[in-house]
């Protein structure tokens, strides 16, 4: 997680260089901090209660968010990643 907000860090820092890209990867990251959060809350449900069998499917509900929100976060970065710039001109000849 300190990983993902260095990444938030950086990407406020750079908004005026690459707005479209700080902005994918803020939400992005956002998105994965949230997914790291179900996973705590996931650990947490399931030590306090002693895998009790009415947690079980409230635990699975956590995982599954929680590879949901990972997911969508490193599709944003990735696409982010791999966008143009508009500034940026394909094939421009001198």
């Amino acid at each position: 997680m300190f990983v993902w907000v260095i990444g938030l860090i950086l990407a406020i820092v750079r908004w005026k260089y690459a707005p479209r890209k700080s902005l994918l990867v803020l939400i992005g990251l956002s998105i994965m901090l949230l997914g790291g959060l179900t996973d705590i809350v996931q650990n947490y449900i399931a030590a306090s209660t002693h895998m009790m069998t009415n947690y079980v499917m409230m635990i699975q509900i956590f995982a599954v968010a929680g590879v949901f929100f990972n997911t969508l976060g490193w599709v944003l970065c990735i696409i982010a990643i791999f966008i143009e710039d508009k500034d940026k001109k394909v094939n421009e000849t001198k």
